[in-house]
């Protein structure tokens, strides 16, 4: 397979395609298919992969910081990658396993999350507004700061999760389970919390409607 034709943007079908470890920082990979394809510790560093096909594929470890990933990445492997700072705008996640992955300051606003594995999750500063997350597990992910502004989260697992100074106005949380949860000067105002599971959850300082108590 030839790199220089992949970097050039000359091949836009690569399903299944062996780029473990590559070097592909920078490149423009908008609209190619790349489904299933084992992208194993490659460096995806600001690239552009806006309408790309990732669905099934394997990214563990990749660095995709920077990146334009609004792409579809159903079902992919991402675990451990670093996708600090990338543009996840309405990006189909479902289903995808982010354990560990490291999304700090990304742009997440709109992306559809719902049964994705986010444990562990580095998610500082990330904009999560209007997304779906849905069932979604995000125990032990450091959410501190993060915007979760009207984000569904229901029946979603956030044990131990840091939420600490979180936006999470209009939020659905109805059915979550909050256990031990870091809710620290949280805003809440207007959420839903039927059925929600706050037990030993921190919540000093946390903003709430008083119809919510």
């Amino acid at each position: 397979m030839n790199l220089e034709d992949i970097r050039a943007g000359k091949l836009k079908h690569l399903a299944g395609a062996d780029l473990e470890d590559e070097d592909l920082s920078q490149t423009d990979l908008s609209r190619t298919v790349l489904s299933g394809a084992n992208l194993v510790g490659s460096n995806l560093s600001g690239a552009c992969l806006a309408g790309a096909r990732l669905e099934g594929s394997n990214l563990l470890g990749s660095n995709l910081s920077g990146s334009d990933l609004r792409a579809t990445l159903l079902g992919a492997n991402l675990m451990q990658a670093d996708l600090t700072e990338a543009d996840l705008r309405g990006a189909n996640l479902r289903g995808a396993n982010l354990m560990q992955a490291n999304l700090a300051r990304s742009s997440l606003a709109g992306a559809f999350l719902s049964g994705a594995n986010l444990t562990g999750g580095n998610l500082q500063g990330a904009d999560l507004r209007g997304a779906d997350l849905r069932g979604a597990n995000l125990s032990s992910a450091n959410l501190q700061g993060a915007n979760l502004n009207q984000v569904d989260l229901q029946g979603a697992i956030l044990n131990q999760t840091n939420l600490e100074e979180a936006d999470l106005r209009d939020a659905n949380l109805a059915g979550a389970t909050l256990a031990e949860a870091n809710l620290l000067c949280a805003e809440l105002v207007g959420a839903n919390l039927k059925g929600t599971n706050l037990v030993n959850a921190c919540l000093t300082g946390t903003i709430l409607d008083q119809q919510q108590l």
